[in-house]
């Protein structure tokens, strides 16, 4: 691919101004992979007919790519806004993915082949349910600027002899093809759950095996973003050291991210900055709230001031939003007492801090009771 675009683009050098270097003609290389050579040179005639080649052309590769690969059977493409670049907190896994990001040019893959390794594979997201393990696969796609695929292990799972496996066979080879992108397998455990058991004929454990061959084996660039909210129904060949790149476990926000998290979604929703005392009473106040209580919370006082031309935004009112909310911590203690021991002595704290490092305030004080205000 990369001669057939660097054959094309030197034809017109002398006769349209073209900023591309040889890294640049490697990159496009790379994020035409799996096309054919009539469609990346009915790309490349796109950009010449522009009458210019810029470095800024390279998004217009990209997007050149899915609209080639738009219609995927076995794979759901996802949109990715660019406003989910900005992840609330999250510290250790950010720090983590902006080194491994630095292995995916052109010029670093070459050097990681040279001494036989693969450009990174992916990583499990698991920890308590609505502190951001999705958002972190579209963050990811935002930032490293690849296409976003979702492959659902349940669609793939068909009613006939080694129909699953060669469903899921079929998606990741088009993964492979579409690759340069990022492959988010949601909730991985709901289709791989009955690994072990007898129940489904052996399926679930022979595409457990299918699934992990191929994680060790790809060579394409597919980096895997899985995600699990119940850890207890992980098949434990998924969870073995080598399999991902690495294991993260995401935790209900510490008071510095729960500080973030919402200075975020009010700049985004109501435009207003989240600074001062009044700041430091809601983070207080927010203790033992996933991202999405405080997501939605933001969300239902813009509801409310757009829908509402009476409704005042003040102090008392935004209190009174927040204390509506009764969190998972309180409804289901156990359920996430249980998840964070799992993650304890399993993952890396994707904050960065130790896992449970904040207690809730509930165990120490006692039950906390939130007064509904209407």
């Amino acid at each position: 691919m990369y001669s057939i675009i660097k054959e094309y683009i030197d034809d017109y050098r002398s006769e349209i101004p073209i900023e591309w270097d040889n890294t640049d003609i490697r990159e496009a290389a790379s994020t035409l992979a799996g096309v054919t050579r009539i469609e990346a040179e009915n790309v490349i005639a796109a950009l010449i007919a522009n009458k210019s080649i810029k470095k800024s052309d390279m998004d217009e590769i990209r997007y050149a790519k899915d609209r080639l690969f738009s219609d995927i059977s076995g794979l759901e493409k996802t949109n990715v806004d660019e406003n989910v670049k900005d992840v609330g907190g999250l510290a250790g896994l950010k720090k983590w993915l902006n080194e491994k990001k630095e292995l995916l040019t052109p010029e670093k893959r070459d050097k990681l082949k040279a001494k036989g390794l693969q450009p990174p594979r992916g990583i499990l997201l698991v920890g308590v349910p609505g502190c951001g393990k999705s958002l972190s696969a579209k963050s990811i796609s935002a930032n490293w600027k690849l296409p976003l695929y979702r492959l659902d292990f349940a669609t793939v799972q068909g009613s006939y002899v080694g129909q699953s496996e060669q469903q899921l066979k079929d998606a990741l080879t088009t993964a492979e093809n579409v690759s340069p992108c990022i492959l988010w397998i949601d909730e991985i455990e709901k289709g791989l759950s009955g690994a072990g058991g007898s129940n489904d004929g052996g399926v679930s454990t022979r595409m457990v095996g299918q699934f992990l061959f191929w994680l060790q084996e790809c060579k394409k660039q597919v980096f895997v973003v899985a995600t699990a909210n119940d850890v207890s129904m992980l098949p434990s060949e998924l969870l073995r050291r080598g399999r991902f790149d690495e294991l993260f476990f995401i935790d209900l926000p510490t008071s510095d991210e729960r500080r973030d998290i919402i200075s975020l979604y009010m700049r985004k929703y109501l435009n207003l900055d989240f600074i001062g005392p009044f700041a430091d009473k809601i983070v207080e106040l927010t203790d033992g709230f996933t991202g999405a209580d405080l997501e939605s919370t933001v969300r239902d006082l813009t509801y409310r001031s757009i829908a509402n031309s009476n409704f005042v935004l003040n102090e008392e009112n935004i209190i009174t939003a927040f204390n509506n909310v009764v969190p998972l911590s309180q409804t289901s203690p156990e359920k996430i007492e249980a998840i964070r021991d799992w993650g304890k002595e399993r993952a890396v704290p994707a904050s960065g801090k130790p896992i449970g490092g904040e207690e809730l305030s509930q165990k120490k004080n006692g039950p906390k009771t939130r007064k509904v205000l209407v």
